[in-house]
Protein backbone atom coordinates (compact mmCIF):
# COMPACT_ATOMS: atom_id res chain seq x y z
CA UNK A 1 0.00 0.00 0.00
CA UNK A 2 1.39 3.58 -0.86
CA UNK A 3 -0.10 6.69 -0.74
CA UNK A 4 0.53 9.49 -3.10
CA UNK A 5 -1.64 12.10 -4.75
CA UNK A 6 -5.41 11.83 -4.90
CA UNK A 7 -6.07 9.16 -7.62
CA UNK A 8 -8.55 10.85 -9.26
CA UNK A 9 -9.56 11.87 -12.80
CA UNK A 10 -7.72 14.86 -13.94
CA UNK A 11 -10.04 17.83 -14.27
CA UNK A 12 -8.04 20.79 -14.71
CA UNK A 13 -9.14 24.31 -14.23
CA UNK A 14 -9.52 26.23 -17.03
CA UNK A 15 -6.29 27.26 -18.18
CA UNK A 16 -7.51 30.33 -18.35
CA UNK A 17 -8.39 30.40 -14.69
CA UNK A 18 -5.07 29.30 -13.64
CA UNK A 19 -3.06 32.15 -16.40
CA UNK A 20 -5.20 34.64 -14.24
CA UNK A 21 -3.91 33.36 -11.17
CA UNK A 22 -0.30 34.01 -12.04
CA UNK A 23 -1.14 37.65 -13.74
CA UNK A 24 -4.20 39.01 -12.11
CA UNK A 25 -4.63 40.06 -8.93
CA UNK A 26 -8.36 41.64 -8.88
CA UNK A 27 -9.06 38.34 -11.32
CA UNK A 28 -7.48 36.20 -7.82
CA UNK A 29 -9.79 38.36 -5.21
CA UNK A 30 -12.83 37.58 -7.20
CA UNK A 31 -12.37 34.00 -7.62
CA UNK A 32 -11.71 33.56 -3.56
CA UNK A 33 -14.62 35.92 -2.88
CA UNK A 34 -16.77 33.84 -4.66
CA UNK A 35 -15.36 31.16 -3.17
CA UNK A 36 -15.94 32.35 0.54
CA UNK A 37 -19.05 34.14 -0.21
CA UNK A 38 -21.49 33.03 -3.23
CA UNK A 39 -24.39 34.36 -1.65
CA UNK A 40 -22.62 38.15 -0.86
CA UNK A 41 -20.23 39.32 1.98
CA UNK A 42 -21.30 37.68 5.36
CA UNK A 43 -19.33 39.57 8.35
CA UNK A 44 -16.50 37.57 10.24
CA UNK A 45 -17.71 38.99 13.73
CA UNK A 46 -21.41 39.41 13.80
CA UNK A 47 -22.03 36.97 11.05
CA UNK A 48 -24.66 39.93 9.34
CA UNK A 49 -25.27 38.83 5.58
CA UNK A 50 -24.85 41.42 3.35
CA UNK A 51 -26.46 41.29 -0.30
CA UNK A 52 -24.44 40.49 -2.69
CA UNK A 53 -21.64 42.77 -4.03
CA UNK A 54 -18.31 43.51 -6.14
CA UNK A 55 -15.66 41.71 -4.42
CA UNK A 56 -13.30 43.94 -2.41
CA UNK A 57 -10.03 43.13 -0.70
CA UNK A 58 -11.48 45.13 2.65
CA UNK A 59 -14.79 45.28 3.64
CA UNK A 60 -16.77 47.27 6.57
CA UNK A 61 -19.97 45.80 8.16
CA UNK A 62 -23.11 47.86 7.68
CA UNK A 63 -24.48 46.07 10.58
CA UNK A 64 -21.16 46.56 13.30
CA UNK A 65 -19.49 48.65 11.70
CA UNK A 66 -15.98 46.17 11.93
CA UNK A 67 -13.43 46.51 9.25
CA UNK A 68 -12.21 42.98 7.55
CA UNK A 69 -11.04 41.48 4.61
CA UNK A 70 -11.39 38.65 2.30
CA UNK A 71 -8.56 37.06 4.71
CA UNK A 72 -10.08 37.51 8.11
CA UNK A 73 -9.97 34.31 10.09
CA UNK A 74 -9.04 32.52 7.44
CA UNK A 75 -5.18 30.99 7.08
CA UNK A 76 -4.14 33.66 4.76
CA UNK A 77 -4.48 36.10 7.28
CA UNK A 78 -1.54 38.45 7.49
CA UNK A 79 0.53 37.23 4.36
CA UNK A 80 2.35 39.36 2.11
CA UNK A 81 2.31 37.48 -0.71
CA UNK A 82 -0.33 37.52 -3.27
CA UNK A 83 -3.59 35.56 -3.37
CA UNK A 84 -2.75 34.02 -7.03
CA UNK A 85 0.53 32.47 -5.41
CA UNK A 86 -1.99 30.98 -2.91
CA UNK A 87 -4.21 29.27 -4.88
CA UNK A 88 -1.81 28.33 -7.07
CA UNK A 89 0.05 26.88 -3.87
CA UNK A 90 -3.46 24.97 -3.08
CA UNK A 91 -3.86 23.54 -6.76
CA UNK A 92 0.09 22.19 -7.03
CA UNK A 93 -0.60 20.37 -3.88
CA UNK A 94 -3.71 19.10 -4.84
CA UNK A 95 -2.54 18.03 -8.38
CA UNK A 96 1.47 17.63 -8.15
CA UNK A 97 2.84 14.13 -8.87
CA UNK A 98 6.29 15.14 -7.45
CA UNK A 99 6.94 14.68 -3.47
CA UNK A 100 5.73 17.42 -1.68
CA UNK A 101 7.63 19.06 0.43
CA UNK A 102 8.40 22.56 1.51
CA UNK A 103 11.77 22.15 -0.50
CA UNK A 104 9.56 21.86 -3.39
CA UNK A 105 6.94 24.40 -2.60
CA UNK A 106 9.86 27.08 -2.60
CA UNK A 107 10.92 26.04 -6.08
CA UNK A 108 7.45 25.52 -7.40
CA UNK A 109 6.51 28.88 -6.44
CA UNK A 110 10.03 31.00 -6.69
CA UNK A 111 9.96 31.72 -3.17
CA UNK A 112 13.34 33.02 -1.67
CA UNK A 113 12.78 31.96 1.91
CA UNK A 114 12.45 28.47 2.99
CA UNK A 115 10.66 29.18 6.16
CA UNK A 116 7.59 31.37 3.80
CA UNK A 117 6.93 27.38 1.88
CA UNK A 118 7.59 25.69 5.24
CA UNK A 119 5.09 27.88 6.84
CA UNK A 120 2.92 27.56 4.20
CA UNK A 121 2.64 23.68 3.99
CA UNK A 122 1.98 23.82 7.89
CA UNK A 123 -1.01 26.10 7.40
CA UNK A 124 -2.49 24.27 4.42
CA UNK A 125 -1.83 20.97 6.63
CA UNK A 126 -4.10 22.82 9.21
CA UNK A 127 -6.26 23.50 6.42
CA UNK A 128 -6.32 19.49 5.51
CA UNK A 129 -7.19 18.65 8.90
CA UNK A 130 -10.42 21.54 8.64
CA UNK A 131 -11.50 20.32 5.02
CA UNK A 132 -11.54 16.19 6.14
CA UNK A 133 -13.47 15.94 9.13
CA UNK A 134 -16.19 13.35 8.13
CA UNK A 135 -15.32 9.95 10.11
CA UNK A 136 -15.30 6.51 9.30
CA UNK A 137 -18.18 4.74 9.16
CA UNK A 138 -19.68 1.24 8.98
CA UNK A 139 -17.42 -1.53 9.08
CA UNK A 140 -13.89 0.11 10.64
CA UNK A 141 -10.91 -1.25 11.92
CA UNK A 142 -9.18 0.00 14.98
CA UNK A 143 -5.39 -0.30 15.45
CA UNK A 144 -1.96 1.49 17.26
CA UNK A 145 1.59 0.83 16.88
CA UNK A 146 4.59 2.98 17.29
CA UNK A 147 6.17 5.53 14.61
CA UNK A 148 9.64 6.67 13.68
CA UNK A 149 9.33 9.66 11.84
CA UNK A 150 13.19 9.90 11.80
CA UNK A 151 14.79 6.84 11.51
CA UNK A 152 18.42 8.10 12.40
CA UNK A 153 16.87 9.79 15.58
CA UNK A 154 15.50 7.69 19.26
CA UNK A 155 11.89 9.29 19.07
CA UNK A 156 9.30 7.46 18.68
CA UNK A 157 5.25 8.65 18.63
CA UNK A 158 2.26 5.88 19.60
CA UNK A 159 -0.28 6.46 16.61
CA UNK A 160 -3.55 5.40 16.88
CA UNK A 161 -5.91 4.51 13.04
CA UNK A 162 -9.20 3.70 12.51
CA UNK A 163 -10.00 2.26 8.46
CA UNK A 164 -12.99 2.09 6.74
CA UNK A 165 -13.62 -0.57 4.56
CA UNK A 166 -16.50 -0.12 2.22
CA UNK A 167 -19.50 -2.85 2.07
CA UNK A 168 -20.35 -4.72 0.40
CA UNK A 169 -17.52 -4.61 -2.02
CA UNK A 170 -15.10 -4.57 0.60
CA UNK A 171 -12.82 -1.93 -0.84
CA UNK A 172 -11.02 0.34 1.56
CA UNK A 173 -12.56 3.52 2.69
CA UNK A 174 -11.51 6.66 4.93
CA UNK A 175 -9.11 6.99 7.39
CA UNK A 176 -8.30 8.78 10.35
CA UNK A 177 -5.24 8.75 12.37
CA UNK A 178 -4.13 10.57 15.38
CA UNK A 179 -1.06 11.18 17.91
CA UNK A 180 -1.41 9.95 21.19
CA UNK A 181 0.46 10.07 25.02
CA UNK A 182 -0.71 6.63 25.90
CA UNK A 183 -3.13 3.63 24.86
CA UNK A 184 -5.62 4.00 27.44
CA UNK A 185 -9.78 3.50 26.81
CA UNK A 186 -9.87 7.06 27.55
CA UNK A 187 -7.44 8.39 25.05
CA UNK A 188 -9.23 5.75 22.34
CA UNK A 189 -12.61 6.76 23.47
CA UNK A 190 -11.59 10.40 22.81
CA UNK A 191 -10.17 9.88 19.59
CA UNK A 192 -13.40 7.40 18.33
CA UNK A 193 -15.85 10.73 19.13
CA UNK A 194 -14.50 12.23 15.92
CA UNK A 195 -12.46 9.80 13.59
CA UNK A 196 -15.85 6.68 14.27
CA UNK A 197 -19.58 7.63 13.02
CA UNK A 198 -21.49 6.68 16.19
CA UNK A 199 -23.44 3.12 15.23
CA UNK A 200 -20.18 1.64 13.43
CA UNK A 201 -19.05 -1.84 13.73
CA UNK A 202 -15.98 -1.76 15.16
CA UNK A 203 -13.42 -4.45 15.63
CA UNK A 204 -10.23 -3.85 17.08
CA UNK A 205 -6.79 -6.12 18.59
CA UNK A 206 -7.45 -8.50 21.00
CA UNK A 207 -5.83 -6.45 24.01
CA UNK A 208 -7.60 -5.98 27.22
CA UNK A 209 -7.31 -2.07 26.74
CA UNK A 210 -10.12 -2.21 23.54
CA UNK A 211 -12.16 -4.25 25.86
CA UNK A 212 -12.50 -1.42 28.63
CA UNK A 213 -14.46 1.02 25.37
CA UNK A 214 -17.04 3.47 26.44
CA UNK A 215 -18.53 2.32 23.33
CA UNK A 216 -20.96 5.37 22.79
CA UNK A 217 -23.36 3.34 20.78
CA UNK A 218 -20.56 1.62 18.72
CA UNK A 219 -20.80 -2.24 18.96
CA UNK A 220 -17.57 -4.45 18.83
CA UNK A 221 -17.62 -7.06 15.72
CA UNK A 222 -15.61 -10.04 14.49
CA UNK A 223 -13.02 -9.06 11.36
CA UNK A 224 -14.26 -10.45 8.51
CA UNK A 225 -12.61 -14.13 7.54
CA UNK A 226 -10.87 -12.49 4.30
CA UNK A 227 -10.65 -9.36 5.96
CA UNK A 228 -6.94 -7.61 5.04
CA UNK A 229 -6.07 -5.64 8.33
CA UNK A 230 -4.88 -2.44 7.15
CA UNK A 231 -4.25 -0.24 10.52
CA UNK A 232 -0.90 -1.66 11.06
CA UNK A 233 -0.12 -1.47 6.89
CA UNK A 234 -1.43 2.70 7.35
CA UNK A 235 0.75 3.53 10.36
CA UNK A 236 3.74 1.22 8.48
CA UNK A 237 3.29 3.36 5.55
CA UNK A 238 3.33 6.26 7.59
CA UNK A 239 6.61 5.94 9.04
CA UNK A 240 7.65 5.21 5.21
CA UNK A 241 6.81 8.38 3.70
CA UNK A 242 7.78 10.67 6.40
CA UNK A 243 10.98 9.26 6.22
CA UNK A 244 11.39 8.92 2.62
CA UNK A 245 9.47 12.36 1.60
CA UNK A 246 10.60 14.31 4.43
CA UNK A 247 14.27 12.71 5.15
CA UNK A 248 13.53 12.43 8.78
CA UNK A 249 12.95 15.94 9.02
CA UNK A 250 9.21 15.70 10.93
CA UNK A 251 9.40 16.39 14.78
CA UNK A 252 7.30 14.53 17.24
CA UNK A 253 5.41 17.80 18.18
CA UNK A 254 4.79 18.56 14.30
CA UNK A 255 3.36 14.88 13.83
CA UNK A 256 -0.10 15.21 13.89
CA UNK A 257 -0.30 17.67 10.77
CA UNK A 258 1.66 15.11 8.98
CA UNK A 259 -0.68 12.48 10.08
CA UNK A 260 -3.72 14.93 8.83
CA UNK A 261 -1.87 15.58 5.70
CA UNK A 262 -1.72 11.70 4.96
CA UNK A 263 -5.31 11.09 5.75
CA UNK A 264 -7.05 14.05 3.69
CA UNK A 265 -4.73 12.51 0.70
CA UNK A 266 -5.84 9.02 1.15
CA UNK A 267 -9.33 10.31 1.61
CA UNK A 268 -9.74 12.63 -0.95
CA UNK A 269 -8.87 9.35 -3.58
CA UNK A 270 -12.83 8.98 -2.70
CA UNK A 271 -13.72 12.31 -4.74
CA UNK A 272 -14.05 12.22 -8.47
CA UNK A 273 -11.71 14.22 -10.14
CA UNK A 274 -9.01 17.10 -8.83
CA UNK A 275 -11.14 20.37 -8.64
CA UNK A 276 -13.21 18.56 -6.06
CA UNK A 277 -9.58 17.90 -4.21
CA UNK A 278 -8.80 22.06 -4.62
CA UNK A 279 -12.24 22.62 -3.60
CA UNK A 280 -12.59 20.85 -0.67
CA UNK A 281 -9.06 22.06 0.46
CA UNK A 282 -10.04 25.41 -0.62
CA UNK A 283 -13.17 25.33 2.49
CA UNK A 284 -10.58 24.51 4.65
CA UNK A 285 -8.52 27.35 3.62
CA UNK A 286 -11.33 29.44 4.55
CA UNK A 287 -12.63 27.69 7.47
CA UNK A 288 -9.65 27.38 9.48
CA UNK A 289 -8.69 30.61 11.57
CA UNK A 290 -4.92 31.66 11.74
CA UNK A 291 -2.43 30.37 13.56
CA UNK A 292 1.22 32.60 13.64
CA UNK A 293 4.61 31.23 12.64
CA UNK A 294 5.53 30.92 16.22
CA UNK A 295 3.33 28.70 17.07
CA UNK A 296 3.90 26.83 14.28
CA UNK A 297 7.19 26.65 15.77
CA UNK A 298 6.46 26.10 18.75
CA UNK A 299 7.13 23.07 21.30
CA UNK A 300 3.46 22.47 22.12
CA UNK A 301 2.34 19.40 20.60
CA UNK A 302 -0.28 19.70 18.10
CA UNK A 303 -4.02 18.45 18.36
CA UNK A 304 -1.86 15.45 20.38
CA UNK A 305 -5.02 13.19 22.39
CA UNK A 306 -3.82 12.97 26.13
Amino acid sequence: MHVQMPQTKTSPLPEQQQQQWCEDETGSLAFLFHKRWPQGFMCPYCHWQHPPSPPSRILVCSHCGHPSSITTNTILHGSKKDLGQWLQAIWWLCTAETEISAKNLQRFLHLTSYQTAWTWLQKLRMAMAAADTTPCRGLVELGCALVLPAWEKPQQALVIAAAETIQPAGIPGRIRMSAINILTAETITTFLRTAVEPGSSLFTPDLPVYQQLDRYDLSLTEAPPDHLHRTGELIKEVEVWLNKVHRGGVTIKHLQLYLDEFCFRNNSALLPDQEAVFNLLLQGVLANKPKPYRELVSNQQERRLP
